[in-house]
Parts: structure tokens; sequence; C-alpha cells
């Protein structure tokens, strides 16, 4: 299989930050380079395309091209014979950058798979027209390594499939392909819905985990000890996350933690330990008492700006009556382009 992967990872990140090799384990070069070094291993032909030849030191280029890794500069050059065309780039709008600039010259059928950069969706929207008009055959799916390549902990990689409303990003062979080239690498391939991907795989898969955990916390709460209606414990659930979701879009984390109020908060959130065992809430109280002097300082002089409150999929059936369905539908398709503008 041809592959190129775009971006061979900032190992003064892994390295000298994150201190991956005493933290995780494994050793240099992380990242892309590392996920290049192992699809050429299992007798792929591989290219890495990597502007920044100071990402790696000479030592850990070296490692790269006696694994058999062609190293290019040029993104387009690269892309004409990928098969599948795996982005380790910068988060957001270079990735897009990026991806318009290749998608002419890649071949037919190819097929462009992200990783921790942006939601294949709304890469997909922000490269809709090209897609829709001359390119396609092209598939935009993911493959997130979901762990730094070359960690111990590196043992899987997300493939984005149809999203949740049966939109395809990207055909079966495609997404088998994929697959395939997984499980080359003695990976495991874990097919997940295109819109969920991200929120599982990404960097805030932290927030996803925490936050999972606390709704099923207040569901098991709600439900078995208050003993109230599943809909209304699913509703007031609903309400929490949009109302931290839209302060955050429109006021960022620290007017989010200013609206809150963490004094207040950790007295009424203290009232719901009804159980107990509340893990996840003592931990969380934890954290709200002792907050960063730096954070508090911030949030204090943050600005709440107005946030509408308004559940979405709501909102959207609104719009679809309202305007009809097509125009409903570019409304949102706009939006999520936002995410990333």
């Amino acid at each position: 299989m041809k592959v190129t992967v775009y971006g061979a990872g900032n190992q003064n990140l892994y390295v000298n930050q994150l201190k991956l090799p005493e933290s995780f384990g494994g050793t240099a070069p992380y990242g892309g380079s590392r996920m290049a070094i192992e699809f050429a291993k299992a007798g792929h032909e591989v290219i890495l395309a990597e502007i920044n030849k100071s990402n790696l030191n000479d030592e850990q280029w070296s490692i790269v091209e006696s694994a058999g890794v062609n190293v290019v500069s040029d993104d387009i050059e690269a892309s004409k014979n990928a098969e599948i065309a795996i982005f380790f780039t910068p988060f957001g709008k270079k990735t897009v950058e990026i991806a318009k600039k290749i998608l002419p010259h890649l071949p037919e059928n190819a097929i462009i798979a992200n990783t921790c950069t942006v939601s294949p969706v709304t890469l997909y929207a922000m490269l809709e027209v090209e897609l829709r008009t001359k390119r396609k055959d092209i598939g935009i799916t993911s493959m997130h390594p979901a762990a730094v390549p070359g960690t111990p902990q590196h043992g899987h990689y997300v493939i984005s499939n149809k999203a949740t409303n049966g939109t395809s990003y990207a055909n079966d062979e495609q997404i088998q392909k994929c697959v395939r080239l997984t499980e080359s690498v003695d990976k495991v391939p874990y097919l997940i819905p295109a819109d969920v991907s991200a929120t599982v795989s990404d960097m805030g898969s932290l927030l996803t985990a925490v936050t999972l955990s606390g709704v099923l916390d207040y569901y098991s709460v709600g439900t078995k000890i208050i003993k109230a209606p599943k809909k209304m414990v699913e509703q007031q659930i609903l309400m929490t996350l949009q109302t931290m979701a839209s302060l955050v879009e429109t006021s960022g984390v620290n007017g989010l933690l200013k609206a809150l109020n963490p004094e207040l908060l950790t007295k009424t959130a203290s009232s719901m330990h009804l159980l107990e065992k509340q893990k996840d809430l003592d931990a969380a109280l934890d954290i709200l008492k002792s907050l960063d002097g730096e954070l508090k300082h911030a949030s204090e002089n943050a600005e709440i700006k107005p946030t509408t409150l308004v559940a979405a999929q709501s909102l959207v059936k609104e719009l679809e009556t309202l305007i009809g369905g097509a125009a409903a539908n570019g409304a949102i398709k706009r939006s999520t382009r936002k995410l990333f503008q």
C-alpha cells in the first residue's frame, strides 16, 4: 500500500517538554515519524512529508530513513501516489490548507485520513465544494492514533465510519483499506461514527472521560437514589452540558469559570453527595476548592458574554420547519466550518 504521512511530529515537545521516554516509555522519534516507520517496516511504500526538518535531530532522521521511509519536503509531490494521506499536521487551519493544496494531485479513490488536527466532519465541510465538484472519488476519514505513536500506549487506530445520521464521508472500500493498514502494523482498528470519533480520540478525550464519568454518577444518583424520572435526569444533563458548551463558545474557559462561581458550585454539588462512594465528585470538589491562583485571577477579570441556551438538535428541527431542510443543512454546515475559524 502507498502511504504518505504529513508531519513528523515535534520531538522537542515529546522528549523535552512532555518527557515521554521517562513518563510513558518508548523511544524517539514519536508521532507521525513513528507512524511512517511502522508502516514502512510492515512492507508499505511510505513517504513522510515534513517541511520543518528541525522537528527531528539528525539521529532521529537517520532512524526514519533507515526504516525505508522516503522523506520529502514537497507536499504536492508527496501526494501524487498516496493511496492514503495521513495528516499528523498542526491543529486547525494549517491542516485544511494542506488538504486543499494536495487534493487535485491525489490519485483516484485516495483517502485523506486526519489525526488530532481537525474533525473529519469539519474537514469534509471545509473541502466540500472541491469534493462535490472536482474530486468525488476522494474519501475523508480518520486514522487517529489516539495515543502518541511510539509509546506503548499506542496499540490502536480510531477510524471514522458513517456519521450518526448515516452520512458517509468515505466509501466502504476506503474504510476497509484503513482497517487493513492498521492491522498490518499489529494495531487494533476501532470504527467510530465520524461525528463522534474526535471526541473519543483527540486530546479532549480527557474531558470526555471525566464528563462521561460525571454524567454516569449523576444518572445513578438521580434515577436510583433520588428516583427522579429518567427523562428529567436526562434533561438536566442536557441543560448542564449545553450551558457549559455555550459559555465556552462565547466567553472561553475563564468566562465559564466566572459564570459558574466555583465557591457556590462547591456548596451546591456537595449536597448531591448521596452515596458512600462518589470518588469523581470528591475529586471534583477538591479541585474546585483549591483552584490555581493564576486561573482564579484570570476568571475574575473575564467577561461573560451573552449566551443562548438552546438544545442544538431542537434548534435544527426548528430551522428545518422554518426555512426548509436544504437551507437548514446549509446553515449547519457553515456553523460546522466555524469550529476552526
